[in-house]
């Protein structure tokens, strides 16, 4: 299985189309939580499912790291993919390439998997090409975290790139991953404390798992097992790390606060923080649409 997936991998990256691309400047990245684009519906009728599928309609920003031992390969890899401009198949094509010549080399395969895996989230993207990238992306992870298993940017994209699998292997396997994909963004915050986004990544999986109803709850783990559970407090307590170390990083995540202080009843503090959203300017497709999330929450406040 994993020599058909190498070729049609390589059949993909051999192709000449140029995709558009749009999306946050930092990161493209839409299966996870859908996050450049409309929000991506598994049809399933619980929100249970939807949490499995590790939450909807974000975008994962990424502050270029200190690559102390990355070679130039990964450096200019990381340069590219900092250029919104830079076509994320062509991308993929020159991670794809370097990696051909230094297959152990840890931050490239973290990069060649995300670039897979960003590439599979665009709209353009046909189904079966989506499958396939997405599996390639696992399989590339999986790989460099074999071969460093202390690598904060590896357990990151890791639980990421796991949680999209979910969409191809049914709810029962996504909610078993959800404790995984949980494990490693918690390890990916041992390791590098100051990461935002993976403050924000568990924020968002605490979140859903919290407004998961006991009924539906209950019916989960009838079918499926005991699924995780979560607390709001939880969410909140990630989301505010999350900007504590960057402070209006993100216009997304300073909305999810003052959503998160709205669930658990404190109107004042939602208040202050969706107005807080409203001041952050808008740079992307998502942003704008943040914005207008974020007005019509401040009209019911």
């Amino acid at each position: 299985m994993t020599t058909m997936r190498s070729r049609a991998i390589r059949l993909l990256l051999q192709g000449t189309s140029r995709r558009a691309y749009s999306g946050r400047a930092f990161l493209p990245s839409q299966a996870l939580l859908n996050v450049t684009g409309p929000q991506h519906r598994r049809g399933d009728q619980m929100k249970w499912m939807a949490a499995a599928a590790l939450i909807g309609g974000m975008s994962i920003v990424c502050s270029a790291q200190a690559l102390n031992q990355a070679s130039s390969r990964s450096i200019q890899a990381e340069e590219l993919y900092l250029k919104p401009s830079y076509d994320r198949r062509e991308l993929l094509k020159f991670i794809h390439r370097a990696v051909d010549d230094a297959p152990q080399d840890v931050e490239l395969l973290w990069r060649l998997a995300r670039a897979a895996y960003d590439v599979a989230s665009l709209s353009t993207t046909l189904p079966d090409e989506k499958k396939t990238l997405t599996y390639y992306a696992r399989d590339t992870i999986a790989k460099a975290l074999d071969l460093d298993d202390n690598n904060f940017a590896v357990h990151k994209w890791f639980g990421i790139i796991l949680s999209s699998v979910g969409d191809f292997e049914g709810s029962k396997a996504t909610i078993a991953n959800s404790y995984i994909v949980r494990d490693h963004w918690l390890r990916a915050i041992e390791l590098n404390p100051s990461d935002s986004t993976s403050h924000h990544l568990l924020g968002r999986w605490a979140l859903t798992i919290a407004d998961i109803s006991w009924l539906e709850r209950q019916v989960a783990a009838a079918i499926f097992g005991s699924p995780p559970t979560a607390t709001y407090a939880q969410a909140l307590d990630h989301f505010l790390q999350a900007d504590a170390i960057s402070p209006g990083f993100w216009k997304k995540n300073t909305l999810m606060i003052a959503q998160t202080y709205l669930k658990m009843r404190d109107k004042a503090k939602a208040k202050e923080w969706v107005e807080k959203a409203l001041t952050i300017s808008s740079s992307t497709e998502e942003d704008n649409q943040v914005h207008k999330e974020a007005l019509a929450l401040l009209a019911t406040l």
